[in-house]
């Protein structure tokens, strides 16, 4: 399938493909994605009849951005390799989303974003 473009609100381009969808989740693989809709490891330019803009692309070209903490970005690093694991060891678990990883590391650390 040809790797179609679309633009935000904000007018950026956006490739759409599994790298910029909503339901992308990163790996360990730099190569690879796992899309949480399907439950399936993707390469980034992938493309699926179920694309939609992650909300970061959806606020590409907006003046006010954040940045993440280190220590939340490392948090959602080690969720990740632990579901990796758990997998590798033929457990059967169901991955977190962002959104449940951002809530648990807020709860016990406060916010994701660097104070400036």
């Amino acid at each position: 399938m040809r790797l179609a473009r679309t633009e935000n609100t904000f007018g950026i381009q956006v490739n759409q493909c599994c790298a910029s969808c909503t339901y992308k989740d990163l790996t360990r693989a730099v190569s690879l994605r796992r899309c949480t809709k399907h439950g399936e490891d993707v390469r980034p330019r992938d493309v699926c009849e179920c694309w939609a803009m992650s909300e970061q692309l959806q606020l590409a070209g907006r003046t006010q951005g954040r940045v993440k903490r280190k220590e939340y970005l490392m948090y959602l690093v080690a969720v990740r390799e632990e579901e990796s694991q758990s997998e590798q060891m033929g457990l059967k678990i169901k991955a977190k989303s962002i959104a449940q990883v951002r809530a648990e590391f807020e709860r016990e650390h406060g916010s994701i974003y660097v104070n400036i």
